[in-house]
């Protein structure tokens, strides 16, 4: 699927904000014309507090797959692109939260 993509916007936010951004970002290039913009953060899933995958999303319009569970390496790509970004060994480290939007 990745192959499909030419550009990407590749961006650092706060914690709980990559899939928000990347939905609001890919909202706006889709409405410019971009119809296959697709967006993604690092991490789970987060909008309910029991997923009812079985039954359904109950947030479809919001909930974007992560970078990990798509095969990104976020720590490579992170890293490759000018990011700061280490383990978290404890609670004390700065955490590092990405988002990516393919475009194409």
């Amino acid at each position: 699927m990745l192959d499909q993509f030419k550009h990407a916007v590749l961006f650092e936010a706060g914690r709980g904000q990559p899939k928000k951004i990347a939905v609001a970002l890919e909202k706006e290039l889709f409405l410019h014309g971009f119809y296959k913009a697709f967006g993604m953060g690092a991490g789970p899933c987060n909008l309910c507090e029991v997923c009812a995958f079985e039954e359904g999303c109950r947030n479809p319009e919001l909930a974007r797959p992560s970078l990990e569970s798509c095969g990104i390496d976020v720590f490579a790509t992170a890293r490759e692109h000018g990011f700061t970004i280490d383990v978290v060994r404890d609670r004390s480290d700065v955490q590092h939260y990405f988002g990516l939007v393919l475009i194409d």
